[in-house]
């Protein structure tokens, strides 16, 4: 009797059998990797935009941190974030990861939707078919009765064509990569990009009409989903373009031209699917089903609702997707452009590091001019209200007969997926840059992937005190002042920023910085913060190249 309860207490009892959707007898989810809302909306995709008028969707679902590859498509088939399942970043491994799982299956394994199937019914035939391989080592494959790494978009459908005809599974999971490619390679938002999404439109009809040549279409429940967006040509950072992703649900016991408004999270795909199936979920997930959009329930009533989205004004020169606006010039002055990219409000800022108010901050009205380094805030506001988030410029001036104070060194390796062993490489070319950052060193007569760089300069410490240091890279970067590691950022991962703070006295002190990119897009810059500094690129003014 103590262990039938114990067995009982693994799983919550959320679903009650009589809770469960009418006439949903097989599920197939496709994820597409690197799939945005944008690319939706975009591109041409009849398939994708009929489910969403016929079915339920929301173009407002949320990614888990970071917004890379691994740790969503675990928490989509896991119903739980990375905190939980333990799968943190794309270097995860089964047997070489940092964070344990809070539970674990008798492989040591966090329970997956292929886990409950194999459990509760284990009569179901289940299936995976990925087009990237470390899509399968995310799941135990006792699990699943069809295991096949598809090793590209083309020959992945087929399979799971070809799958659907032969066995029409109870549950079928199919991942495509090809846009997260084209993302990397050629930028999210390119006409390349486009045309990739397109690609993964037609190739969800041909999935879609293998369930009605296999006879189960009128019975079948398509979710259609993606790990993350992206933003340039990388992901793995905060914005929206890298955190937002579609949720679609079509077909059978979903409600027609139904939208979401409640929040969806990448673990609710997970816990949609058991609601579907009348599985019952660990007490270990946290993910909750969507099931308003199901024929018989209600709409949801929500107290708080999302807030619409006022853009933020975009400050000129633009230094890209990843730093703040502004930039390094050598000049007596530069000018500050502001543009405003809604239809709605007005562009207040403030130069320093206050953040605008209707009491410290001007209207902007035309260009103005700046005659030393500094930084510049900008907001939108309608009335006296501040309705954006905060647009961000860092300008630094330098003299025009400053020399470049920050040498570098650039070293090619091979599989690197961490930062190497610099003492056992030569470099492949060296010079002078402004500041700590990839855009002087990694230029086009370098290669762009499997690269490394080590950048070294003198920064003037103003007074004694405590300095924070941070580095925003994709991949990985280190930071040591006088040969002592004070920033950790090493690993493959998107744009991500990890900083430290340390004691320093007045004076010159050696920075050094480390930085590599395995592969797809890449990202490098370092900032700093004081008592009387304000968090800041570290500007080429205070640097040295000797002590």
């Amino acid at each position: 009797m103590i262990m039938t309860t114990g067995i009982l207490f693994l799983w919550s009892c959320s679903y009650k059998k009589d809770d469960t959707p009418k006439g949903i007898e097989h599920i197939v989810i496709i994820g597409v990797d690197g799939m945005s809302p944008n690319g939706i909306q975009r591109a041409h995709t009849p398939m994708m935009d009929s489910m969403i008028q016929n079915g339920a969707a929301t173009m407002h679902a949320r990614s888990v941190l970071p917004s890379s590859s691994s740790p969503n498509w675990a928490s989509m088939i896991m119903g739980a974030d990375t905190e939980q399942h333990g799968v943190t970043s794309n270097g995860w491994e089964k047997f070489d990861h940092q964070l344990p799982p809070v539970v674990a299956t008798k492989n040591g394994t966090f329970p997956t939707i292929f886990t409950l199937f194999h459990d509760q019914q284990p009569e179901a035939h289940v299936g995976a078919i990925y087009d990237w391989d470390g899509f399968g080592r995310l799941f135990e494959k006792e699990d699943v009765d069809f295991d096949v790494d598809g090793d590209h978009e083309d020959n992945t459908t087929q399979q799971a064509v070809n799958y659907i005809k032969e066995h029409t599974p109870k549950f079928t999971f199919v991942h495509l990569d090809h846009v997260d490619h084209a993302g990397h390679a050629l930028g999210h938002g390119s006409p390349e990009y486009y045309k990739s999404v397109e690609k993964a439109d037609s190739l969800i009809t041909e999935i879609v009409n293998a369930t009605k040549e296999a006879g189960i279409f009128e019975k079948t429940l398509f979710i259609v989903s993606a790990d993350h967006g992206g933003i340039g040509f990388g992901h793995g950072g905060e914005s929206l373009a890298e955190m937002e992703i579609p949720f679609i649900l079509y077909g059978a016991g979903i409600k027609k031209g139904y939208q979401i408004e409640e929040t969806v999270y990448q673990y609710d795909n997970a816990a949609t699917v058991a609601y579907a199936m009348g599985l019952q979920t660990p007490q270990s997930w946290i993910g909750r089903p969507t099931k308003g959009a199901f024929i018989g329930n209600e709409k949801p009533n929500l107290t708080y609702r999302r807030k619409e989205q006022i853009t933020q004004p975009k400050i000129l020169p633009d230094a890209g997707y990843f730093e703040p606006a502004g930039g390094v010039f050598k000049a007596d002055s530069v000018a500050v452009v502001m543009q405003n990219p809604n239809n709605v409000g007005e562009i207040r800022y403030t130069i320093g590091n206050a953040v605008p108010t209707m009491e410290n901050s001007k209207v902007y009205q035309d260009t103005f001019y700046l005659k030393q380094t500094e930084i510049v805030k900008a907001g939108i506001f309608q009335g006296d209200q501040l309705v954006s988030t905060i647009a961000e410029a860092n300008f630094r001036l330098v003299p025009e007969n400053k020399e470049e104070p920050v040498s570098y060194a650039i070293y090619y390796g091979d599989g690197m997926n961490k930062l190497p062993d610099f003492s056992t490489l030569k470099p492949v070319k060296e010079g002078f840059a402004m500041e700590f950052s990839h855009k002087q060193a990694l230029m086009e007569d370098v290669q762009q992937e499997q690269v490394a760089l080590v950048l070294e300069s003198y920064l003037d410490i103003p007074e004694d005190g405590k300095y924070g240091f941070f580095t925003n890279s994709d991949d990985g970067s280190k930071l040591y002042i006088d040969g002592k590691l004070v920033v950790d950022n090493d690993g493959d991962h998107g744009v991500m920023e990890r900083g430290e703070a340390i004691e320093l006295t007045k004076g010159k002190h050696l920075i050094r910085v480390e930085f590599f990119n395995g592969g797809g897009g890449y990202h490098l810059d370092v900032k700093y913060q004081g008592a009387n500094i304000p968090k800041q690129i570290i500007p080429a003014n205070h640097l040295y190249r000797e002590k």
